[in-house]
């Protein structure tokens, strides 16, 4: 068994509309999983975590938050001990959404701005090598923004989404090759975009030459699902991706009314979490595994409703987990034997939160791995959890971490930006 490292993040907003944000760790022995509050205290409400494993084989944990107006503060944290090892001034990266490593550099995926910035996995410094997507490859009226990198193999793959103004309506995904050159360029050739994806789309996996990708199809609504939501998958290593077939392999069904919100696997076993928000905004659905995507095994059935914004569901082959993030809980799986949980973490004093705080939403999760290895678990977050523009803070503001504005607040904030 290895001794595992996983970072998370969780937040709440106060009466006044202020967000406070709280990073920690879990430890996973194999045989005990523990959760390590208050690695770092002094976030806002929008707090953002990041594994990562630096040129000599350093478990390592990058912290940060999010404010309109200017990057904002990384700390790279010793995973291990807790001990902060550096802060870097990552100019280039306002809104910190994913890290990948190739060779020796650290990709760092920007949001708000969609672009790639090269860090060097050393010093933990920029390189002053970026790639922002083009006004080429944005459709007319949307905006772009960086969702997921995927390292396979030594080729970095990026996700690109695009949504208008108030977040309603969304162009096709956009998938990229990247060309790198370490310490020179990031670029991405004619023949390597492909915009054939499902709207909104955000999570990424790979088996063998196929890459799958989830989508949710648009916006999220309360109370029933996005029809237009698809599993697609797409052969990554076709000399055209630009032409390459994008294929849906699921799509929502009378047996499946869900929304496709992660997948990954292990050798021929995929695990997927469908689900979809219920007139509560309550998630509704279920952890799956499946060897030919027409017959299912529940893992986890939520198909009543369960509360929290942020879900994900990833396997790491380190002690062969499951890490499913449900909602306001974080429930640890032993692939061989999924009856039940191997560890249950909630919101608790003593749990992932520290005692007397009021911390009621995980906002990230991100696993760093044992030496030499790493995960990226990437959960689903909307445009208005996920950017750090001012009219996404005033709707976080109004929604207390609601994924998505209701009608009348959408309004109100319509009504706000038009008085200013």
């Amino acid at each position: 068994m290895a001794n595992t490292i996983t970072s998370y993040s969780v937040y709440y907003y106060d009466a006044s509309g202020t967000g406070h944000g709280m990073a920690g760790r879990i430890t996973d022995t194999g045989s005990s999983i523990a959760a390590w509050p208050n690695l770092n205290t002094g976030l806002n409400g929008d707090p953002k975590v990041e594994g990562l494993v630096d040129n000599a084989g350093g478990l390592r944990i990058a912290v940060t938050d999010y404010v309109g107006g200017s990057a904002r503060p990384v700390t790279i944290y010793n995973a291990l001990t807790a001990g902060a090892v550096a802060t870097p001034s990552w100019s280039s990266v306002e809104n910190l959404y994913t890290l990948a490593k190739v060779g020796s550099y650290l990709y760092a995926m920007d949001y708000d701005n969609a672009r790639v910035v090269e860090i060097n996995a050393t010093t933990y410094a920029q390189t002053g090598v970026s790639y922002t997507l083009p006004a080429s490859l944005t459709p007319a009226g949307y905006t772009a923004h960086g969702q997921a990198l995927l390292e396979i193999g030594g080729t970095l793959y990026g996700l690109f989404t695009f949504v208008d103004s108030g977040w309603t309506n969304y162009a096709a995904s956009l998938l990229v090759r990247f060309t790198l050159s370490g310490g020179s360029s990031i670029s991405v050739a004619a023949t390597d975009a492909n915009a054939g994806f499902a709207r909104n789309a955000f999570s990424m996996a790979v088996n063998g030459n196929d890459l799958y990708v989830c989508a949710i199809g648009g916006s999220q609504v309360a109370g029933s699902y996005n029809a237009a939501s698809r599993l697609q998958k797409i052969d990554r290593t076709a000399a055209n991706l630009s032409t390459a077939t994008v294929t849906d392999v699921l799509s929502p069904s009378a047996t499946l009314p869900y929304e496709f919100r992660d997948i990954s696997f292990k050798g021929g076993t995929a695990y997927l979490l469908v689900g979809a928000f219920n007139s509560s905004w309550q998630m509704a659905g279920k952890l799956l595994s499946t060897t030919n995507f027409s017959t299912f095994t529940t893992i986890n059935d939520f198909s009543t409703g369960a509360a929290g914004y942020f879900w994900s569901a990833q396997y790491t082959a380190d002690n062969d987990r499951i890490w499913f993030a449900r909602g306001n809980q974080i429930l640890v799986y032993t692939a061989a034997s999924p009856a039940s949980p191997a560890a249950t973490l909630n919101l608790t004093a003593g749990s992932l939160i520290s005692s007397g705080q009021l911390y009621d939403n995980i906002n990230d999760l991100s696993y760093v791995g044992a030496a030499g290895s790493r995960s990226t678990l990437r959960g689903y977050r909307s445009p208005l959890q996920a950017s750090r523009g001012a009219q996404a803070e005033r709707a976080r503001a109004l929604t207390g971490g609601r994924p998505e504005l209701t009608e009348e607040e959408r309004l109100l904030l319509q009504g706000e930006a038009a008085a200013k």
